[in-house]
């Protein structure tokens, strides 16, 4: 409940910051040709308070994409780090610092990773296109994963869905809605998208199912099927969390 609430309000925040830069900003200078196209921000902040008080809308964007690509990094080296506990990638990345208790072998990858992307830019195209396909390619990642995480959520909560009207909507209605959604959203945008984005996006994914299948045939933990009991406990635990 407590995601739902907080992307709700995320949702309100961006509304209205929309629907007030709108009203503040003359249509003449939201244009592509317009003079303020590529400070738009800063041309706000001016609108807003005029003076040196008003460019502080420049730092807060710029604080706001440092969090961004912080968070970015941390969700990276945190995902590489559980795989490496649990045996779904090299036990390597799983190796946590003496001292300081952070993912120093997940961490150092990606930072290696970044930094040979970052160089291949220079020489594969500008930099410009190659995020604009990165970002394609993530988005329709994002619209597998979470299409599959619906049905399973409503696949694995079969028999629980018509105990309660809360088990129908949290565990059947609702996961099931969006896991279509994203589907729907998936087979629409795969013809627009350039052979780029669909190399990456379809490839890479693909080429997660070999670690997957190995560490699988290996037997590791991670994929053993959770007991009864277990699963009961966790059911329990959602149905007071509604």
């Amino acid at each position: 409940m407590g995601g739902i609430l907080g992307t709700i309000v995320v949702f309100l925040l961006f509304e209205v910051f929309t629907i007030g830069a709108n009203m503040v900003i003359p249509a003449k200078d939201m244009g592509t040709n317009s003079q303020y196209s590529a400070d738009i921000l800063a041309h706000l902040g001016q609108l807003v308070a005029p003076g040196w008080f008003g460019k502080l809308i420049v730092v807060g964007v710029l604080l706001s994409t440092i969090a961004t690509l912080e968070t970015t990094l941390i969700q990276v080296t945190r995902t590489l780090f559980s795989m490496g506990r649990d045996k779904t990638l090299p036990s390597a990345l799983g190796h946590v610092h003496a001292q300081r208790r952070t993912p120093l072998v997940a961490t150092v990858t990606v930072t290696i990773i970044s930094l040979a992307l970052f160089v291949g830019s220079q020489y594969i195209g500008s930099v410009y296109n190659i995020l604009q396909d990165g970002y394609s390619a993530i988005g329709i990642q994002i619209c597998i994963y979470y299409s599959l995480a619906g049905f399973s959520v409503v696949i694995l909560y079969r028999r629980q869905l018509f105990k309660s009207a809360k088990n129908f909507i949290f565990m059947g209605l609702w996961p099931l809605l969006g896991a279509v959604f994203m589907m729907v959203v998936f087979i629409k945008v795969i013809p627009s998208l350039n052979t780029t984005t669909k190399i990456v996006g379809l490839g890479s994914m693909a080429l997660g199912l070999i670690p997957m299948t190995y560490y699988w045939l290996k037997k590791a933990p991670y994929f053993e099927m959770p007991t009864k009991e277990d699963r009961h406990a966790i059911l329990q635990e959602i149905q007071q969390n509604l």
